[in-house]
């Protein structure tokens, strides 16, 4: 007993040396976790390849305690559970209790002190990733939806996608010396002998937070703000009832969840550097969608970002965390099963915290989008004119659709880096049910299938919505509208995404197609719906002209020309040439307006509008009728009779009164596109113009007034031909 007591003596006050060393070094830690400037990029003064080194190298490292200590230290542990396990045999002596008492107290301050150097490596360790030292062709800030989708296809094929995803490696913050430390701690405190039902019991004990280790995804829902993470599941102390693993999972928790919202903070800065801090979403130009597609692409180097950082912390977990790593384990099977869903819970807590943070950083950028896209009216705004309009919600649906296809891409691998087997743990789990962090990668594509499908409605009801008048959305000129433009960038937006949309509709009822799964259709769909209430936007613009103010007629040849100006510019637009071969073509991933039905159901209407618009014209030739070679009749000189002269008067005074009234009423039109301008030129020509040179050619040979003949023959056909030359001319 004196010899027990006496080396008990000292490896007390070896264990309050170590205690004192820890809280020394707590002071010590890393408080930051992402750096300001990009290493590789570095100005004189600024990291180079020699920092590494000392970047490995723990700060917790740096004290008196050396690695003997703490083999020596395990080996008391395991003298002191021996200790314990005689004095249990022998309870019948009178100096058992305070024997056993005095080792229970013993050891529960060797676990702590155990557990305080754990968690100073693990928090000085810092993040389990590094910048990369080769990056891509393109890095990834500058990155086009189109180049983000090919590099992490060819990664998928070639089964590299850790190589190439983020802008950070993963690798092992720990030196060696801190490695086998932390090994000796694991085995000493979830070895053999740490499980036996005599060892002295500890103050830590499972508190239930093990039964919520699996959980259905239906389950999980936000509970917090958005900045705040998720859900509050994750927020949760571990309790496993093995200090040791606690400490190790709430240490790394910490560094990891730094590791991930540092990097989301880096970004915003550098965007913020990028754009200047005056700028803001939706403000004049195209800065609204610039930002909303720049967030869109932050939102998927988060995501890339979280891979590395839960494929560092997996790399960490099994150095010196699973029991496979330990020669004490060479049996799995011995493993109690217990300990197994101890280890299972301590990685997920890890785990889970990273993506729980991802998921909110992903619907924050969701929600930021949707506040510029579908503001809320003010008290001062006019209800009649929607706050929503075409060009944000089309830059959101974009965005949307955008994170969409990284997180398809990018979703199934983070689920299974999130995954840890091990066999005989959590029997008690359900088909149904997962861990929390497979859950949140579950939560992580639903949340953007629902909130692109939103934006995709949005944008429908934006265009059906858009405002009828007012000179910002209904040219006073009869010129292309605003909204035809939009319409245009919004379908060429959203063109590149053809399997992220595909994504939303197998999932998602949607208005334009109300069939899921397998039966829901493709883009084409959409892009239709968007065309069709497109046209029917411009069809209420055109009927609108007819309220203001001036002549009917001018009223009327505007309704007209509107509709005509912009179904031309619709089908010029998606025409091959020019839409067909764009820069961001991805083959079968990159939408092309070449179905038939573009082209019937637009240029049916742009025949249509033009007939009637062209009506106008074609009532000059009312007064291009041929007179009858009976009814001339002459006086002396060829000069025809009063009455024959009173016949061809009265026709070249009604096309000089028709002609003029109807050219002052559309000169006054425009046309921008000079092809559409040449069209209509040729087509006004044809509707008049050429009967009417027939017409002065016959008759202007005939002396059928005295004194006025300049007067009725002042408009020849060639002034005709060029004054419809000048018409639609840009105001």
């Amino acid at each position: 007993r004196r010899k027990i007591a006496t080396e008990l003596e000292k490896k007390k006050k070896t264990r309050e040396q170590q205690a004192s060393a820890a809280r020394s070094r707590k002071q010590s830690l890393v408080s930051g976790f992402m750096p300001e400037e990009d290493p590789l990029h570095d100005g004189p003064g600024g990291k180079d390849d020699d920092d590494d080194d000392d970047l490995q190298t723990p700060l917790a490292c740096t004290g008196s305690l050396t690695e003997q200590d703490v083999y020596t230290a395990a080996d008391a542990m395991d003298l002191i559970r021996d200790a314990y396990v005689f004095f249990q045999q022998n309870k019948n002596w009178k100096s058992s209790p305070a024997a056993l008492g005095g080792l229970e107290r013993v050891y529960q301050q060797g676990v702590d002190g155990m557990c305080a150097l754990t968690k100073s490596h693990l928090q000085s360790a810092g993040p389990p990733v590094r910048f990369k030292k080769v990056m891509g062709d393109v890095e990834m800030r500058h990155e086009t939806p189109t180049q983000t989708r090919q590099r992490l296809s060819r990664a998928l094929e070639n089964r590299d996608l850790m190589k190439t995803v983020g802008e950070y490696e993963e690798f092992l913050p720990l030196d060696t010396r801190s490695v086998r430390e932390l090994r000796a701690i694991m085995e000493c405190l979830g070895g053999e002998s740490a499980h036996s039902e005599r060892c002295p019991p500890i103050s830590d004990t499972d508190d239930g937070s093990l039964k919520t280790l699996y959980l259905s995804p239906n389950k999980v829902n936000r509970t917090e703000k958005y900045g705040n993470g998720f859900t509050n599941l994750t927020k949760k102390p571990l309790r496993t009832g093995f200090p040791h693993l606690n400490t190790y999972a709430e240490a790394r928790k910490g560094v990891s969840f730094q590791s991930v919202d540092g990097y989301y903070r880096h970004l915003k800065n550098e965007h913020k550097k990028a754009t200047g801090k005056g700028g803001s979403m939706g403000s004049g130009g195209d800065g609204g969608g610039s930002e909303m597609d720049a967030m869109a692409r932050d939102a998927v180097r988060c995501l890339e970002h979280a891979m590395v950082v839960v494929a560092g912390e997996k790399t960490l977990y099994r150095c010196f965390v699973s029991p496979t790593s330990s020669h004490q384990h060479v049996d799995a099977s011995k493993i109690p099963a217990n300990y197994k869903t101890a280890l299972l819970a301590s990685y997920a807590h890890i785990v889970q915290s990273i993506v729980d943070r991802t998921l909110d950083i992903i619907e924050t950028v969701f929600a930021r989008n949707a506040s510029v896209a579908t503001p809320a009216p003010g008290p001062e705004d006019n209800p009649a004119i929607p706050k929503i309009n075409v060009r944000n919600t089309a830059s959101a649906a974009a965005a949307g659709l955008r994170i969409l296809d990284g997180v398809r891409m990018l979703g199934p691998s983070l689920a299974k880096l999130c995954e840890m087997s091990e066999k005989g743990a959590a029997a008690s789990k359900k088909s149904n049910e997962m861990m929390i962090a497979g859950s949140l990668c579950i939560c992580i594509h639903r949340s953007t299938v629902k909130n692109t499908a939103k934006m995709l409605e949005h944008l429908a009801k934006a265009i059906e919505m858009d405002p009828v008048n007012g000179t910002d959305y209904r040219p006073p000129d009869a010129r292309v509208a605003a909204v035809s433009s939009e319409v245009v960038r919004a379908i060429k937006l959203v063109s590149p995404f053809v399997s992220a949309y595909r994504s939303v509709t197998k999932r998602r009822a949607l208005p334009w197609d109300e069939k899921i799964g397998e039966e829901a259709e493709d883009m084409d769909k959409f892009v239709k719906y968007l065309i069709h209430k497109c046209l029917n936007n411009l069809q209420l613009k055109s009927l609108k002209y007819a309220d203001d103010q001036g002549l009917p007629e001018m009223m009327q040849a505007k309704a007209h020309l509107f509709v005509i100006n912009n179904t031309f510019y619709l089908l010029e637009q998606f025409t091959y040439h020019q839409y067909g071969r764009e820069e961001n073509d991805d083959g079968d991933e990159s939408y092309k307006l070449e179905k038939p039905w573009f082209k019937e159901k637009v240029g049916h209407l742009f025949e249509m509008e033009k007939k009637k618009y062209l009506a106008n014209w074609e009532a000059i030739n009312k007064n291009l009728t041929s007179v009858d070679s009976k009814e001339l009749t002459y006086q002396k000189d060829q000069l025809l009779s009063l009455e024959s002269g009173r016949l061809l008067k009265t026709r070249f005074s009604g096309f000089i009164e028709d002609f003029e009234r109807t050219y002052n009423v559309h000169k006054q039109l425009t046309v921008i596109d000079p092809k559409l301008r040449d069209i209509l030129h040729n087509d006004v020509r044809a509707a008049f113009a050429h009967r009417y040179k027939r017409f002065f050619e016959k008759y202007s040979r005939l002396q059928f007034s005295k004194k006025n003949m300049d007067t009725y023959l002042k408009y020849s056909p060639q002034r005709v031909d060029a004054m419809i030359e000048d018409l639609y001319a840009t105001q």
